[in-house]
């Protein structure tokens, strides 16, 4: 590491230790501080320029330098983490139900650490994951599937009779939404200048370019189904411009919105509106914009409420 890299590590993992970004995941801390270093880019460029930093650089340079140290310190949480998500709390069982090819669960799941290591490499994918990280460590799917199970209403009928899961548990179903949110960044695998940007709206994602980024992913997860890759990909595609998207993909769209600026054990001040139902409710009233199915947000605004979520 050069004495240029070892500063740059060292400012950012003062900024880390910042006990405010404790009940952040690691990319929403990452995020946090690259918010901090735009918005004060004037006060930090003369001391980060000074000799005891970076001599004579301009913030153009810095700024570089900066975001490969927090990369770096970043990744020593979020690659353990998310081995630990891909080991222990998604079960791969599911994937016999659409595969012939009798694939062990172990290849699976180090397949998809493989491919999702990759996409971490990359900026655009880290902000494009940052939400769907914090649903799956948060237990976002858990939390709900249990209550739309009970209710088999609008949303129970679209996994199971519409999207044809009927085979399926809930725990498996539960398995796939997740597997959904894993694969979700893959966009970035094919980003150019003219791709859409990195976030957790759902976006106008055009089909010519979603079947370019199926054939670049399944060489990745060739054990994948492609039915399972499918409802990654289309989970950032807006519904208004595609009814028929999985209801997998189109839950693992809300959860990862809903989840990018996620934070735990928030108190909520008396006659206040609850976290989930106050997010949802906004949801509902801008839905087309975000590209969501304005029903299952209906439905998940009910189970919020009546749960004091």
């Amino acid at each position: 590491m050069s004495a240029e890299q070892e500063k740059a590590v060292a400012f950012v993992s003062r900024l880390l230790a910042n006990p405010a970004l404790k009940p952040w995941t690691p990319l929403q801390r990452e995020e946090q501080i690259l918010q901090f270093l735009a918005a004060n880019a004037a006060q930090l460029t003369p001391t980060l320029s000074s000799p005891a930093f970076f001599p004579g650089k301009p913030w153009n340079q810095i700024v570089p330098l900066l975001y490969e140290g927090l990369m770096a310190e970043v990744d020593k949480a979020l690659i353990p983490d998310l081995d630990r998500i891909i080991d222990s709390t998604v079960d791969f069982a599911f994937v016999s139900h659409f595969s012939q090819q009798p694939f062990g669960a172990d290849k699976v799941k180090a397949q998809l650490k493989e491919f999702v290591h990759m996409l971490v490499k990359k900026p655009e994918a880290r902000r494009a994951f940052t939400g769907a990280h914090s649903a799956l460590v948060h237990g976002a799917i858990d939390k709900y599937t249990d209550e739309i199970w009970n209710r088999k209403s609008y949303i129970h009928f679209e996994l199971t009779k519409v999207q044809r899961l009927l085979r399926l548990g809930r725990a498996e179903v539960n398995a796939l939404i997740e597997t959904t949110l894993l694969i979700k960044p893959c966009l970035q695998l094919v980003a150019t200048a003219g791709s859409p940007a990195p976030t957790d709206q759902t976006i106008g994602v055009q089909n010519q370019f979603a079947e370019k980024v199926f054939v670049v992913t399944k060489k990745q997860l060739s054990m994948m189904p492609d039915a399972v890759i499918k409802s990654g990909i289309n989970s950032n595609i807006s519904f208004g411009d595609n009814r028929f998207i999985e209801a997998t993909a189109r839950l693992a769209a809300i959860f990862s919105a809903r989840y990018r600026g996620f934070q735990p054990n928030v108190k909520v001040d008396r006659g206040a509106e609850t976290p989930d139902k106050s997010w949802i409710g906004i949801a509902r009233r801008n839905y087309k914009f975000y590209g969501f199915d304005i029903k299952m947000l209906d439905e998940l605004y009910s189970i919020a409420a009546e749960n004091g979520w």
